[in-house]
This record gives structure tokens, sequence and C-alpha cells, in this order.
């Protein structure tokens, strides 16, 4: 007569909580989300890379003029320029820090024009940023 051990199980027996289908290899994680910047989100970087560097640079040659009564505020506005060339970048890798960079940059230059030139200015300093916001409103989930 022959014994059979009840507590052994077949080598080609799988484990009770093993889900059919899954392997060992990472099956709860999720496939990469391949990210593409498409072509308006591409066109608004590069203009403001490009706006971010002209602008640094009026900014810079009006700090000397002898008619600036806050050159501070001149200051503030060639720090606001690079600080969106550095957001440009760190949005066309998908770098959250980025978002929050433009968006203080952006506070930052409206209550500079508001000091300076006055509530018309702010039009001007929303107006890009509102550009941004509608171009990366579904990319969000993109951004590490």
């Amino acid at each position: 007569m022959t014994s059979k051990n009840k507590n052994t199980k077949p080598a080609s027996a799988k484990p009770a909580n093993a889900k059919a289908g899954s392997n060992k290899a990472g099956s709860s994680k999720k496939a990469p989300v391949k990210k593409e910047h498409g072509i308006a989100l591409t066109i608004v970087l590069v203009i403001m890379i490009f706006h971010g560097i002209l602008a640094a640079i009026a900014y810079n040659s009006m700090s000397t003029a002898p008619d600036v009564q806050r050159p501070w505020i001149v200051g503030l506005m060639v720090a606001h320029s690079l600080a969106n060339i550095v957001a440009a970048i760190g949005i066309y890798l998908w770098k959250k820090w980025s978002l929050y960079v433009y968006a203080a940059s952006t506070i930052a230059a409206i209550v500079a024009g508001l000091l300076a030139v006055g509530a018309w200015s702010v039009f001007y300093m929303v107006l890009p940023a509102a550009i941004v916001g509608w171009v990366l409103r579904t990319k969000w989930a993109y951004f590490d």
C-alpha cells in the first residue's frame, strides 16, 4: 500500500494567491506611458525660451538707464525671464517642479508689473501662463 502525504503538492501547482495570467516580473506595475509633447507644447516652449532670453537682455539693458526709478523691479524682471527659461526646459523634461517655478515666476512678475506699470500689465503677465496652462491641461499625469 502506498502512502500519500496530503501536504505535498505537485511541482506545477500554483500558490492559492497567484492570479491567472500573472508573471513574476512586475505584474503589478503599469506599462510606461508614452509622453508626447505635441506640436503646440513644443512651439510654446520654444517661444518661452526665446522670449526669456530676449526679455532678460532687454531688462538688463534697462537697468542702467538713468530714468529707471525702481531698479530692483528691473532685476526682478531679469530673474523672472531667467526663471521662465529654466521652467521651459523643465516642462520639456516633464518635471513637476518646473510648473511651480513658472507659477512663482509669473506671480513675481505680476507683483512687479503692478508696482511699476499698473493694472494693465497683469494681462501681459497672465496671458502666457494661461496659454501654457491650456496647452498642459491634459498632460499633468506626464510630470514626475
